[in-house]
C-alpha cells in the first residue's frame, strides 16, 4: 500500500510541475466489472460420495463494482495528461450464487469474498472531435494496482462445508485503453468514459476490468 501511495504522490508532483497550457483537479465515481479468473473451490456435500466443483458458479457470483477517486488534467489543447487514483470494491451477490444453484441453492450461504482494488495510473487523452461544448476523445495508458481478495466461506444448511481462499495482496502494472467525451462547461468540464484495464495477476495472465466512469474538472 505504501509503494502505491507514493506512486500516487510522485505521479501528481510531476503533473503539478508541469509546463502546460491548462492544469485541471476533479474528482470521478467508477463502475466496474471485475474478471475474477479461475478460484479452486471443490466441495463434498453432506450425504454425498463426492467433491462437487463450485468453481465455475463462484466465478459468477460477483455483479458491479463502485468506487471513486481523483485526478489531475495537464491540457495541453488536443492532447491532455490525466493522472489519477482510485479505490473500488466488490462483493459477491449472495442471492445470484443462490440461484445459480438450483431448488437447493437457498440452502447455500457465502460469506466474505470482498474484493479491493487500489490503482493509480497516467492516460495521454487525444481529442479527435473538438466541438464547440462536446470533445470525444480516445485514452490510453498504464500505472500500477493493488489488489487484495478476502476468504469466503461456504455453508449448507447451517453447516460450513469449506473456505474459498481469497487473491493475496498483489501489487501488479496495467494498461489501459478507451474512448470518452468531455462536456466544456466554461472553466469547468463534464466526462464520462469507457475503458477497459488489462491487470497482470498470480495465477492467471491477466485480468480484464471494463471500467466507466464519471466525474467532473475544475
Amino acid at each position: 500500500m505504501k509503494r502505491l501511495l507514493l506512486c500516487c504522490v510522485v505521479l501528481i508532483t510531476f503533473a503539478a510541475s508541469a509546463e502546460a497550457q491548462g492544469l485541471g483537479f476533479g474528482v470521478q465515481g467508477d463502475l466496474i466489472n471485475f474478471n475474477l479468473g479461475t478460484v479452486k473451490t471443490n466441495v463434498t456435500l453432506p450425504g454425498a460420495g463426492s467433491a462437487v466443483d463450485f468453481s465455475t458458479l463462484f466465478e459468477q457470483i460477483y455483479g458491479l463494482g463502485y468506487g471513486g477517486g481523483a485526478h489531475i488534467d495537464v491540457d495541453l489543447g488536443l492532447l491532455a495528461f490525466r493522472i489519477s487514483g482510485d479505490y473500488v470494491s466488490i462483493s459477491p451477490d449472495k442471492q445470484k450464487y443462490q440461484s445459480l444453484l438450483g431448488s437447493l441453492g437457498f440452502q447455500f450461504v457465502v460469506d466474505g469474498g470482498k474484493i479491493e482494488i487500489w490503482q493509480a495510473n497516467a492516460n495521454a487523452k487525444f481529442t479527435i472531435f473538438p466541438l464547440p461544448v462536446v470533445h470525444v476523445y480516445l485514452t490510453g495508458g498504464g500505472g500500477v494496482v493493488q489488489l487484495h481478495m478476502n476468504d469466503a466461506s461456504l455453508s449448507f444448511n447451517g453447516l460450513p462445508l469449506t473456505t474459498i481462499k481469497g487473491i493475496p495482496t498483489q501489487t501488479k502494472p496495467t494498461l489501459n485503453a478507451g474512448a470518452g467525451v468531455d462536456f466544456k462547461l466554461g472553466k469547468i468540464a463534464l466526462f464520462a468514459e469507457l475503458k477497459v484495464n488489462f491487470i497482470l495477476t498470480e495465477g492467471k495472465s491477466s485480468s480484464e476490468v471494463p471500467l466507466a466512469t464519471a466525474g467532473i474538472t475544475f
